[in-house]
């Protein structure tokens, strides 16, 4: 019987908070290259690193302004949210609430983008689970409006050649059932692995449950640190075509930015950010 497949992933985010400048700095020491910054009309400010499908959002909040974005600003600092592709928020919102599932009403929001002197709007249309359904943080539903302003492939190249995300971890003291809480918003069908994990598998990711135990013996100390959360986001998978210029860009970012710890092993690297409590493993592309 063959396995049914989650929904495509749009982005994960990590949240910085009001630590914008030195995240940018960061994420381009380790070999990526960052969109320029956005400014959302909810209140908030981002960075995007655009891969092949997805991508992942460096989020954070603007100073000297009143306007900041809640949702944001009541986020915890670290990896904070899983988003899902639809190719309509209404109808995953009509969806939901038929299902009786505590979904938010959809959301429209913008931000400019620049392009070769010329300024465009970048629209989304959202909606999102209310907060605290899942523990992780912040799970919810993507529409782009205008595709064509976030994946162009003048921002698709990184130095570093990571050219997707391939899995989230959640860590949680009951894995078995915080895979099936996410199943009602992924679809999808749940499998456990050969460690005892639980995973959820997509066309081009997957979303893999372990408890703190198993969390811990996997990472050591480059773990995340346990939040006030019940449970937590604790690493995010990205494929290189070339582990050994990842390699190279993780090295001098450790000689910039010295609290940055590194592991590498045959087909990875795993790298801790304490600075935003954030795990990223690096996988070869095989």
């Amino acid at each position: 019987m063959k396995t049914a497949l989650a929904l495509p992933l749009d982005h994960s985010v990590i949240n910085v908070h009001f630590d914008m400048d030195r995240a940018q700095a960061i994420f381009e020491s380790l070999g990526f290259q960052l969109t320029p910054r956005g400014r959302h009309s909810l209140g908030s400010i981002n960075h995007l690193i655009v891969l092949n499908n997805d991508y992942l959002e460096i989020v954070g909040l603007p100073t000297q302004t009143d306007v900041l974005r809640q949702e944001v600003l009541d986020s915890p600092i670290g990896i904070d949210g899983l988003v899902f592709q639809t190719k309509s928020a209404d109808q995953t919102y009509a969806d939901l609430t038929a299902k009786k599932l505590p979904i938010q009403p959809v959301q429209a929001f913008s931000r400019p983008v620049e392009l070769e002197g010329n300024s465009y709007l970048a629209s989304f249309r959202t909606t999102r689970f209310s907060p605290g359904t899942y523990g992780a943080g912040r799970v919810y539903f993507c529409q782009h409006l205008t595709p064509e302003l976030v994946w162009r492939k003048a921002w698709q190249k990184h130095p570093n050649e990571v050219i997707r995300t391939m899995g989230c971890l959640v860590v949680t003291q009951h894995p078995a059932s915080e895979a099936k809480k996410y199943l009602a918003a992924s679809g999808g069908t749940c499998t456990q692995g050969a460690h005892g994990e639980y995973r959820i598998g997509a066309e081009h990711y997957e979303l893999v449950f372990l408890t703190p135990a198993q969390y811990d013996t996997c990472y050591g100390e480059l773990a995340c640190q346990q939040t006030t959360r019940e449970s937590f986001f604790g690493a995010l998978a990205f494929q290189t075509k070339n582990l050994k210029h990842v390699s190279t860009y993780v090295t001098m970012a450790q000689k910039r930015f010295p609290e940055i710890k590194f592991r590498e092993q045959q087909d990875r690297i795993s790298v801790s950010i304490p600075f935003y409590n954030a795990l990223i493993d690096f996988i070869q592309e095989r």
